[in-house]
């Protein structure tokens, strides 16, 4: 077989990897399901979004990666849930919020330049009432929801060395190094 029918099927390998790996998974997410679509059960959907993020804002910021904001996710639950049903309260709201931390399926999402595919992600769920309304849903870490509902400190900025990796890409690399070395 000629270098050329061996460097093909590897370029093309490489080129799909590397546009999977531009579309990758986000590690953990908030999605809060209103009871409702009625306006007044979409608006308290919202203000119990607004809720569990500023209960869940500092622990998130002070996480290094995504196991540690589940953990620390799955620490707090039940002051993150007190803070859904107080909010639900202050707004006459006759019903109750759960809280859930699990892998849940989603649909596509576009923040900037990045789309994170549908799929099944790790997440916090918070299922307000009977949970039959519109839902709501942003990757909390990295805190993309503080940024795009604009909650976060001025002088914090989001991690700017997040690494994507590629199997196809470094299975190239290797293959490619080896090469070299005749």
């Amino acid at each position: 077989m000629t270098t050329y029918k061996r460097i093909i099927p590897l370029l093309l390998l490489f080129m799909i990897s590397t546009f999977l790996c531009s579309c990758s998974k986000a590690p953990l997410r908030l999605h809060v399901i209103a009871n409702s679509n009625s306006e007044f059960d979409q608006q308290i959907k919202l203000k119990v979004r607004d809720a569990v993020l500023a209960a869940s804002k500092d622990g998130v910021l002070k996480s290094e990666n995504a196991s540690q904001a589940q953990e620390y996710i799955v620490e707090d639950l039940q002051t993150i849930l007190s803070a859904a049903n107080e909010e639900l309260k202050r707004n006459g709201a006759d019903y109750t919020a759960s809280a859930e931390v699990g892998l849940f399926s989603f649909p596509d999402k576009t923040y900037g330049d990045i789309t994170y595919p549908a799929g099944d992600y790790s997440a916090l769920k918070i299922s307000l009432g009977e949970s039959k309304g519109k839902n709501w849903w942003c990757v909390m870490f990295p805190p993309l929801c503080l940024s795009e509902i604009g909650a976060l400190d001025e002088d914090y900025s989001l991690p700017e060395d997040v690494e994507y990796s590629s199997f196809f890409a470094e299975l190239f690399e290797k293959w490619r190094s080896s090469r070299k070395e005749f």
